[in-house]
């Protein structure tokens, strides 16, 4: 089939977004190749994404261990460099509406059945820690069980600890589902007046004290009657999501890597709230299962893929970014579908959710392009096009089918030649510890140091490359330019050296310190979304269902 296409197939249901290509239907069991046809438009553009798109979300308890966030830990230091030198760190969750801050207290970690303490101290560290990083921190209040005066001193000791690395204020947390607070939360309206009460107060302490939310875990009439009441007051609006829970039927490899049907409606949805109120919107609380992830799921290869085609679909609808969600939960033990990962000894290893989230890095820049995607059989997969701030053009695979190979062919764009391949892989999905990106693990200090990358065949102007089944690449073009001035850099040599390739992390985060300080700017209307067959470039198909009516 080819996407997108006009609808000459029965029962199938066509939902188009923006700029990416996304198939799901059910492969047989046998491992014999797709082919799968490419083409991107490098002049459609649809939108641009966000610097700080990538993000780590923390239960407030994480601020309370000793020295969890310190500028002295240079291999966590080093595992946020190498995802941006400009992301956001989201401390909340269902911890921050039992936490209480004592200046000169004693730190205490528990779970969300008592009350964990943090101190100055541990904000010192934390602001030490996003100075060293170069990351900013969106910080929860105690809504829940906590006071309008208690949360304006704790809020006048972030603010002025953190300084120009707070980056926001959020009043409670997951204020939807959370009736048991039945003065505060037990109807939006209830929340928004002690909402407003709050934010009135921090704001007669702190003038300038900015604020996202209202954090909802999925409620979106609330979502939207925040917004529509706070756009003019807000940075964020802010939401959850988890695939289910770590206990239901549903935890498992293979539900995690279908397509979320009801979350693509829903993303939608949030993309029209945040265009109708000129608020980009963000997902600051993410992972698999919901409850600490699943053991022999969460932790394993699945979770690279499922990552990496999850941020993209978040860019698809125009999203600011993500938060996932790392470390210590609300239960008092690290979750199984924490990237990071803290021994007891202290010292701090990656799972392969991690190598997922550093393969969006590498490809997951500058601007998101239209790309049509065309395949004639069944296959798990996705596809992605972006161009970054040297005029590289990335195209990602993401093939998420259990037993299918792909064989694919991208269309050499005009202007634009030396394609060039970065894997992402393991031996086997449920791996938990032998992940690699261009042929490299993380090492235990935190680097990362990639392979050279693998050059392709070019037949008739198309690039033929090979996507093993639970496997994904990054193929990187360069545009004409550039290769004439690698081939000038290396006098007519004919070895290629690595520096006249595309940019792996290290010259991607060079490139984006050069720009950090330009305004990235949030267009209050969303993509045109158009069902014409060249309307938009993101299609995803549903096997066995109905066609709309329309």
């Amino acid at each position: 089939m080819k996407v997108p296409f006009s609808l000459a197939r029965p029962k199938l249901k066509v939902a188009l977004s923006c700029f990416a290509a996304s198939i799901w239907l059910n492969a047989p069991a046998l491992h014999a190749a797709v082919d799968v046809k490419i083409q991107v438009e490098p002049q459609s553009v649809v939108s641009r994404i966000s610097p700080d798109f990538i993000g780590f979300g923390y239960e407030t308890s994480a601020v309370a261990q000793s020295n969890y966030f310190s500028a002295n830990d240079t291999a966590l230091v080093q595992l946020y460099r190498n995802l941006s030198p400009h992301g956001l760190i989201r401390i909340g969750g269902n911890i921050s509406d039992h936490t209480r801050y004592e200046p000169e207290g004693v730190a205490t970690v528990q779970t969300e059945t008592n009350v964990t303490v943090i101190n100055r101290r541990n904000l010192q560290d934390l602001a030490g820690f996003a100075h060293a990083t170069g990351w900013r921190v969106m910080w929860g209040l105690n809504l829940g069980t906590g006071s309008r005066e208690a949360a304006v001193r704790e809020a006048q000791a972030v603010a002025g600890i953190l300084s120009d690395h707070l980056q926001s204020f959020e009043i409670g947390n997951e204020v939807d589902i959370h009736g048991r607070y039945t003065l505060k939360y037990h109807d939006f309206n209830s929340y928004y007046s002690n909402y407003l009460a709050w934010k009135e107060s921090i704001r007669a302490a702190l003038p300038s004290a900015n604020f996202s939310g209202p954090d909802v875990a999925g409620n979106l009439d609330w979502l939207r009657a925040f917004a529509t009441n706070e756009s003019k007051n807000i940075s964020l609006l802010t939401h959850h999501y988890y695939r289910t829970g770590a206990k239901t039927a549903g935890a498992t490899v293979e539900n995690l890597l279908k397509l979320d049907d009801g979350w693509q409606s829903k993303l939608q949805q949030l993309q029209t709230i945040s265009g109708n109120d000129g608020v980009p919107f963000r997902i600051n609380e993410v992972n698999s299962f919901y409850g600490g992830g699943k053991a022999g799921v969460s932790d394993t290869f699945a979770s690279a893929l499922w990552v990496l085609d999850y941020m993209f679909q978040i860019a698809t609808y125009g999203g600011d970014g993500v938060n996932m969600e790392t470390d210590i939960n609300q239960l008092g033990w690290i979750s199984h579908y924490s990237p990071i990962v803290h021994n007891t000894n202290g010292n701090c290893h990656v799972r392969p959710e991690y190598y997922g989230m550093l393969a969006f890095t590498m490809a997951g820049r500058g601007d998101l392009l239209k790309l049509t995607l065309d395949t004639k059989a069944e296959i798990n997969l996705s596809a992605y096009a972006t161009r970054d701030d040297r005029g590289s053009l990335w195209i990602t695979v993401v093939n998420k089918d259990l037993s299918r190979d792909a064989a694919v062919g991208i269309a050499l764009p005009p202007h634009y030649a030396e394609p060039e391949v970065f894997r992402l892989e393991a031996p086997v999905i449920t791996s938990t510890n032998e992940a690699r990106l261009v042929g490299a693990e993380v090492s235990p200090d935190g680097k990362w140091t990639p392979g050279p990358p693998q050059e392709t065949s070019v037949k008739a102007g198309i690039a033929e490359v090979s996507v093993p089944h639970v496997s994904a690449v990054l193929v990187c073009l360069k545009s004409l330019r550039q290769a004439s001035a690698s081939k000038a850099g290396r006098g007519g040599e004919k070895d290629r050296d690595r520096r006249d390739t595309c940019p792996t992390v290290q010259g991607i985060q060079s490139a984006c310190r050069s720009t950090t300080n330009q305004a990235v700017e949030f267009s209050a209307s969303p993509p045109v979304i158009s069902k014409s067959p060249f309307g938009s470039a993101c299609v995803t198909v549903l096997a066995s269902l109905p066609l709309p009516n329309n």
